[in-house]
């Protein structure tokens, strides 16, 4: 199996519902969580899926999720720029 088709559950805080708390960065036991004057992120490479951001979180904002080729998760840098979360991908773009 190639990196190209291993598929990641990419962790993915909505910008449009995020009140920039930072309680999920203070939160996360290993640091995969970062932010820019606009937005909050999780860096994939980084996050175990322990879920302790989750339940503190006020709006529900970090509790949004992307299935992802792993070679094309998105970047901390694409995640800065957004304004709101991108849509799914399909069956076909993820095949």
């Amino acid at each position: 199996m190639t990196t190209e088709s291993i598929l990641i559950k990419q962790h993915v805080i909505d910008p449009e519902i995020c009140i920039r708390c930072n309680t999920c960065e203070a939160i996360c036991p290993v640091g995969a969580i970062t932010h820019d004057s606009l937005n909050y992120v999780v860096k994939a490479d980084i996050c175990n899926s322990c879920m302790d951001c989750i339940s503190p979180c006020p709006t529900g904002s970090i509790d949004n999720w992307r299935m992802m080729p792993k070679a094309k998760a998105y970047s901390i840098e694409e995640q800065l720029k957004w304004d709101e979360l991108p849509a799914e991908l399909s069956a076909a773009e993820l095949a």
